[in-house]
């Protein structure tokens, strides 16, 4: 049994992991989503990972953290200062943005936020309508860190992107992931929400890194 720390992404909090951890606990999975404060411009980086520090402050090994689009960033920092047993990077956002994609408008204290019925068009094409009506209810505004802290953590990872991914050229994403230091790729269908539209499909592929033996 592994204890997996899911972070969550840009906009969202850790509701959006609910499918997932019901999916892993057949499996004999534990899972934690802690709500991580993006959408306070006051936060640092370091502030902003405390939840998930905080959650996992009397757990017991091997832990798996999983970082989602904008929590893959930070997710090296919560492996590293726990010495995590893995750490995956789950459609990590390793490039920019899609030319073109319609990012929601900024508000006066600079954090940007989704329109509903925007977000379910362009964030959840591909997830059954109740759970994105669901997912878009729960999004909250995102805002910079108050801090340019470094994001780079050369830690051993298992990238995991998506085929069809809505925010990011999988194309790109594969080349990026493949350029980084002691990484494992992997692919596997869908969208940028794979925990939202196929939880089962990676429970399965998330059960399976759990279970791969360290070098």
């Amino acid at each position: 049994m592994a204890l997996f720390c899911l972070l969550h992404g840009a906009w969202h909090d850790g509701a959006c992991w609910e499918p997932l951890v019901g999916a892993l606990a057949p499996r004999g999975h534990e899972a934690i989503a802690p709500d991580l404060p993006f959408h306070d411009p006051r936060t640092t980086y370091a502030q902003r990972i405390q939840p998930a520090l905080d959650a996992l402050a009397d757990a017991h090994p091997p832990v798996v953290v999983v970082g989602h689009s904008m929590g893959a960033r930070y997710a090296p920092f919560v492996a590293d200062a726990i010495s995590a047993w893995r750490l995956v990077l789950l459609c990590p956002a390793l490039n920019a943005l899609r030319e073109g994609f319609p990012f929601p408008p900024r508000r006066p204290d600079g954090t940007t936020e989704w329109d509903r019925q925007s977000a379910i068009d362009v964030m959840y094409p591909r997830p059954p309508a109740a759970t994105a009506r669901a997912a878009a209810q729960r999004l909250r505004p995102m805002a910079h860190a108050a801090d340019q802290a470094s994001l780079e953590r050369d830690l051993p990872a298992t990238v995991v992107y998506t085929a069809d991914d809505e925010f990011f050229a999988p194309e790109e994403e594969l080349r990026a992931a493949r350029a980084r230091p002691f990484t494992e790729v992997i692919e596997m269908p869908g969208g940028h929400f794979p925990m939202l539209e196929d939880p089962e499909a990676l429970a399965d592929l998330l059960d399976r890194i759990a279970h791969v033996p360290t070098a």
